[in-house]
C-alpha cells in the first residue's frame, strides 16, 4: 500500500522540520515543507499530496484560511490547520473552508497520526459520496421522466432536468419552495387541482388524466407516481415525484379516434346516401316510372353518378390509410355550387319519394332545378357533398311531409337552407346535436356522427352553422360559406 503524501506549509522553519520527522517517523511521505502560500501552490502542482498540514498564521499576505480555501476549490485536497492560538473569530473563518482537522500547537504525535488517517478516510468517504452523487444526478438528469424530490415538509429539494423542462421552472427559484406550487396539476376530466400527498406519504399513481401546467401556462399530460423517501428504520423524510410526459400519446390516441370517426362516417353517411341513390332509381327503372328514354337515360346517368362517388370514397379512403394519411384531408378547389347541390339532391330524392316526401330546391323539383349563374365558391368537393348529404338524409328522416331547399349567394358567401316539417329539436338540446355521438332522446337510430361532421366540414370551410325552430314544428339547419374560405386554425 502507497504512503500519505504530506505538504507542510510552516513558516517557522524549526516547528517545520520538526513536524517533517515526526511524519517520517508515523510511516507518511512528506513532499515538501514551505513557509508561504504560494509556494504552497507550486509544490501542490509539482507533488500532487494527499492531505495539507498548514499553519493559519502566515506571513506572505495570504493567511492560512484564504490559502485552504483555495487549495480545497482548485485541488479538492483534504486540509488539517495548525495554530497556536485558539482565537474565536479566526476559529470562525476556519470552520467555512470545511477544514478535514484543527490542532492546537503542540500537539503529540498520536493526536497528529489520528487527525492525518481520520482526514484521510473522511476525504476518500467524502469523495465517493460525491462521485456516487454525480453519478446518480446524471443518470437522473439524463432519463426523460421529470423527477422532483422534497423534504419532510413537502418543499423542494432537487429537480432534475425533465422536470425543470415540464414544470418550467429552474432549480435555483424552485428549491425551497411548496412542491405543490412547482407541480401544478389537475385532474384533466374534472379541472380539479390535484394535491400532493402530505399526512400520509405513501405511494400515490397519477394516471392518464392528470394535466401539468406549466409557469408560463403551457400544458403536458402526465402520468406518473409519487411515493415517500424512507431510511432503512422506515422513518420517513421526504417524498419523490417521478411523472412522464404522454402528450404525444394522448394526441396521437385522439387523431386515432378522429380516423375511426371519420371512417365510420364514411362507411355510415359518405356510401350510404349514393347506395340508396342506386337501389331508389332502380326500382323506380324496373317498376317502369320512366315512359321515356330520356326518362331511362337520365336514370342510369344518375346511377352511373352514384356508382363513381362510391368508387372515389373507396379509392380515396384506401388511399389514406396506405399512406397513413389523415382521412378527409382539406382540399379546396373552385367548384360549382349549384351542380353538387343539384347531385346530392337527386341521390337523396328516392330516399325522400319512398316516404311519401315532397322536396324542392328554391321552390321547385330536384329534376327542374338548373345550376345558378356564378354560383361557384372554393371548397372541398368531398366534405361539401358530404355535408349536403348529411342534411338532406337527416331531413328525409324526420320529415312528415317536405323538405325545402333554399340557395342565397352575395359576393362573399353562399348560404344554404334545409328545412323539414318534422317534430323539431327541442331548445335544450339545440346546442348540443353538433356534438360527437350525441343523440337527442327520441331520435330515430344513427350513430350521432352525422351533424357532428357536417359541422366539422362547415368549419374546415371557415363558415357558419345554425339550427332554428320552425314555426308550426320541423327544423332549419342554415349554413353560411365564404367563397374563399378561411380555415380554422
Amino acid at each position: 500500500m502507497s504512503k500519505t503524501k504530506i505538504l507542510i506549509v510552516e513558516d517557522e522553519i524549526i516547528i517545520a522540520k520538526d513536524i517533517e520527522k515526526c511524519l517520517m517517523d508515523l510511516g507518511y511521505m512528506v513532499t515538501g515543507a514551505v513557509p508561504t502560500a504560494k509556494e504552497a501552490f507550486m509544490k501542490i502542482e509539482q507533488r500532487c499530496p494527499d492531505l495539507v498540514l498548514m499553519d493559519i498564521m502566515l506571513q506572505d499576505g495570504i493567511d492560512g484560511v484564504e490559502a485552504a480555501s483555495q487549495i480545497r476549490k482548485n485541488y479538492d485536497i483534504p486540509v488539517i490547520y495548525l495554530t497556536a492560538y485558539a482565537d474565536e473569530k479566526m476559529l470562525e473563518r476556519a470552520k467555512i473552508t470545511e477544514p478535514f482537522g484543527y490542532l492546537l500547537k503542540p500537539f503529540e504525535d498520536k493526536e497528529l497520526h489520528i487527525n492525518i488517517e481520520m482526514a484521510v478516510y473522511k476525504h476518500r468517504l467524502e469523495k465517493r459520496i460525491r462521485e456516487s452523487q454525480q453519478w446518480l444526478s446524471t443518470t437522473i438528469n439524463s432519463i426523460g421522466d421529470g423527477v422532483i424530490a422534497t423534504d419532510l415538509l413537502g418543499r423542494v429539494i432537487f429537480m432534475n432536468e425533465a422536470a425543470r423542462k415540464m414544470t418550467g421552472w429552474d432549480a435555483g427559484r424552485a428549491i425551497g419552495r411548496a412542491a405543490d406550487e412547482i407541480f401544478n396539476v389537475t385532474l384533466g376530466d374534472k379541472g380539479e387541482r390535484y394535491n400532493l400527498p402530505k399526512d400520509n406519504l405513501d405511494s400515490d399513481t397519477l394516471r392518464n388524466n392528470h394535466v401539468l401546467t406549466r409557469l408560463d401556462g403551457r400544458q403536458y399530460h402526465i402520468t406518473g407516481c409519487t411515493a415517500a423517501i424512507r431510511d432503512e428504520l422506515g422513518i420517513c423524510y421526504g417524498m419523490v415525484i417521478a411523472f412522464h410526459d404522454i402528450t404525444r400519446r394522448i394526441q396521437a390516441e385522439e387523431a386515432f379516434n378522429a380516423q375511426r370517426d371519420k371512417f365510420v362516417s364514411v362507411l355510415i353517411h359518405d356510401l350510404k346516401t349514393p347506395l340508396l341513390a342506386i337501389k331508389g332509381y332502380t326500382r323506380r327503372y324496373l317498376a317502369g316510372k320512366a315512359t321515356t328514354e330520356e326518362a331511362k337515360n337520365e336514370i342510369l346517368r344518375i346511377i352511373e353518378n352514384a356508382s363513381a362517388d362510391i368508387l372515389q370514397i373507396i379509392e380515396d379512403t384506401s388511399k389514406s390509410l396506405k399512406e397513413k394519411a389523415s382521412l378527409g384531408r382539406f382540399n379546396p378547389v373552385d367548384v360549382d355550387f349549384s351542380s353538387i347541390l343539384y347531385s346530392v339532391a337527386m341521390n337523396c330524392l328516392p330516399m325522400a319519394e319512398a316516404r311519401g316526401l315532397c322536396m324542392s330546391i328554391n321552390g321547385i323539383p330536384p329534376g327542374d332545378y338548373h345550376a345558378d349563374e356564378g354560383f361557384t365558391l372554393t371548397a372541398d368537393p368531398y366534405l361539401l357533398k358530404s355535408m349536403l348529404e348529411n342534411l338532406l338524409s337527416n331531413a328525409a328522416k324526420y320529415a312528415n311531409s317536405s323538405i325545402k331547399v333554399e340557395t342565397a349567394q352575395d359576393s362573399k358567401m353562399i348560404c344554404v337552407s334545409v328545412t323539414d316539417d318534422g317534430p323539431g329539436i327541442e331548445s335544450q338540446y339545440q346546442d348540443k346535436i353538433f356534438d360527437v355521438y350525441f343523440q337527442a332522446p327520441g331520435s330515430k337510430k344513427g350513430t350521432g356522427l352525422g351533424l357532428y361532421s357536417v359541422k366539422k366540414a362547415v368549419g374546415e370551410h371557415g363558415g357558419e352553422i345554425a339550427v332554428r325552430p320552425v314555426a308550426g314544428g320541423g327544423a332549419c339547419f342554415e349554413i353560411k360559406l365564404p367563397r374563399v374560405p378561411k380555415q380554422e386554425k
